[in-house]
């Protein structure tokens, strides 16, 4: 752990890798307001710990921090911007900058962010034309800004350089931590963190991402339909009585590790693939036999959405030939009872509270 300044920093790597799970949409710096708040420029400002992995002498994986890093390299770019072609010293302070700090060899970028923000950014820095969906994102937005208060607030290239001088990180190096189980863990709390890419990533490592690719075209047709499945799939797994859908990707990798020490991982993410087409068939009612058919239609008449946890469970039974057709559609109708009466009542009945008279009638038949 050492206290570095982020713009020598910058200076002294050749390449900065972000994660593939880290994006750029949100958290992004605006230094020029930092500036503001000290006309002097006597204070250090301490933009607190950046994690990285060092990947050779001049190498770095980042593991938190990019948003500041991104938010840097922005603010440098819009001084490049903003002073061309105004005086020869200003065009030779450009060519320093984007020597040292945006580039490396003069040609390629030396920050590598995740393909979708990476195509982004380049654009930006090389100048390229940007779609109006481009200037929309978060990226493009803080260079606006930054372009503005340079032009509106008169700031001079050298009053900014004094600033950037007292910016300063505290570098922690995570050589021998997990990357990604380090990226959660600082940012579990923050609901930045897209779930669904975090397991993606885990799935990956797994050599297994093609099928999850599969389920993800196959079953889940409109947005959100995977997080219903991945919560509903695990209130049955781990018995939760409420589902925290900000810790998924913790019950994923739970869930996954936990069945790999029974079972390769190309048999589980195929079980979970059945699981998956089984839900697909709950939520739109896909089922060739009339009377489950419309059992089925019946319960989402009366909004029983808390149910299809249950219902999953009891589906895959039915589907693996543990319990019979004839007690499965007694289930689904004793559910649908159910819900007629908490909807004609007005009353918000527990549904656990039928959960053990339905597991009798499965034990007993």
């Amino acid at each position: 752990m050492e206290v570095v300044n982020l713009l020598k920093f910058l200076n002294n790597v050749n390449d900065l890798y972000a994660l593939e799970i880290a994006k750029c949409n949100r958290d992004l710096v605006n230094f020029l307001d930092l500036m503001t708040e000290d006309e002097q420029f006597t204070r250090s400002i301490d933009l607190g710990l950046v994690y990285m992995h060092q990947r050779s002498m001049d190498q770095y994986t980042i593991i938190d921090g990019l948003s500041r890093i991104v938010s840097l390299s922005l603010l440098l770019h819009a001084i490049c911007e903003c002073y061309k072609r105004t005086t020869e010293q200003n065009e030779q302070a450009i060519k320093t900058i984007r020597s040292k700090y945006l580039f490396k060899n003069n040609s390629k970028l030396k920050l590598h962010l995740n393909p979708e923000d990476e195509d982004l950014y380049s654009k930006i820095i090389n100048g390229e034309r940007l779609s109006g969906h481009e200037k929309s994102k978060p990226m493009f937005v803080l260079l606006h800004n930054f372009w503005t208060q340079i032009k509106e607030e008169k700031l001079q290239a050298a009053n900014i350089f004094k600033m950037l001088q007292k910016i300063n990180i505290t570098l922690i190096e995570t050589d021998d931590v997990p990357k990604r189980d380090l990226y959660y863990r600082i940012n579990k709390n923050n609901r930045k963190i897209n779930q669904i890419t975090m397991i993606e990533n885990y799935l990956n490592d797994k050599n297994v991402l093609n099928v999850w690719e599969d389920i993800k075209t196959s079953y889940f047709i409109e947005k959100g339909d995977i997080e219903l499945f991945l919560k509903d799939f695990f209130i049955t797994k781990f018995n939760y009585k409420q589902f925290n859908s900000e810790r998924l990707y913790e019950s994923f990798v739970n869930y996954f590790e936990t069945m790999l020490q029974y079972m390769p991982a190309a048999t589980l993410i195929n079980n979970i693939k059945r699981s998956a087409m089984l839900y697909y068939n709950i939520l739109y009612v896909n089922f060739k036999n009339e009377d489950i058919r419309h059992a089925f239609i019946n319960i989402k008449r009366h909004n029983g959405a808390d149910t299809f946890a249950y219902i999953l469970n009891v589906y895959e039974d039915f589907y693996t030939g543990s319990i019979s057709e004839a007690i499965f559609l007694e289930i689904l109708n004793t559910i649908d009872e159910y819900l007629k009466n908490r909807q004609n009542s007005g009353k918000n009945i527990d549904f656990n509270e039928l959960v053990q008279y339905l597991n009798a009638i499965i034990s007993f038949k």
